[in-house]
């Protein structure tokens, strides 16, 4: 992936909290005749320790009819997984002057790494982290324990689940930071007033990550 210098993010965690809060990602791995490629979730597993040329561990699963999946059993070179974050595009009508073309403001990051498959007591562990995670930002959320145990275990014969030994991260925040000051953070100012949480999330992004230059 292209990252200018300045498009890189403050810190690791600020690429590590992208993907905890965007766990919707793309896994994408050579096959026979080409690319495959499969969105789904993936978590990062926060009980896991770093190991020698692994940054970190990332969890999932897919469906077993899933032809994607021999791919991943059989590959010897690293998988890619695309974790997406806020974005938006940016028309020059926003800029004091108007006077820069349109361009969109974006932050993504890539994760090459191996995988690892899973038996299943880790799966129906992880099965069972994914739903408490993704059930916590509602406030009467779901829980596996109002149905049968049988009615979740039944289900594990049709998936595998996987982790993914992280051993490199791309990370780019590209948020006006090589664009004039003003304008970047009248973008800001712009997505501030959008009611939509990724807009308004994204202001806070360009915020944070031009705040340390001179006007």
């Amino acid at each position: 992936m292209f990252v200018r210098p300045c498009w890189r993010p403050t810190s690791s965690q600020d690429a590590l909290d992208l993907i905890e809060q965007h766990p919707w990602a793309l896994l994408v791995t050579n096959g026979e005749d080409g690319p495959l490629a499969t969105n789904l979730p993936l978590l990062l597993d926060r009980t896991a320790t770093a190991a020698d040329g692994v940054n970190f561990v990332l969890v999932g699963h897919i469906a077993r009819a899933n032809h994607h999946l021999r791919s991943l059993m059989s590959s010897q070179m690293p998988l890619l997984a695309i974790f997406e974050g806020p974005w938006s595009y940016v028309t020059a009508s926003w800029y004091p002057n108007r006077d820069m073309p349109s361009t969109y403001y974006y932050t993504a990051v890539h994760c090459y790494g191996t995988v690892e498959l899973q038996d299943e007591e880790a799966l129906g562990y992880a099965l069972e982290d994914l739903t408490r995670r993704m059930e916590s930002q509602y406030p009467d959320g779901w829980h596996t324990n109002e149905i049968p145990r049988s009615e979740i275990t039944r289900r594990f014969a049709n998936i595998t689940g996987f982790r993914i030994h992280v051993t490199r991260m791309e990370a780019k925040f590209k948020l006006g930071q090589d664009e004039p000051l003003r304008d970047a953070l009248a973008v800001a100012e712009v997505l501030e007033d959008h009611n939509a949480p990724q807009e308004q999330a994204l202001a806070a992004l360009i915020k944070k990550h031009n705040q340390s230059r001179n006007a």
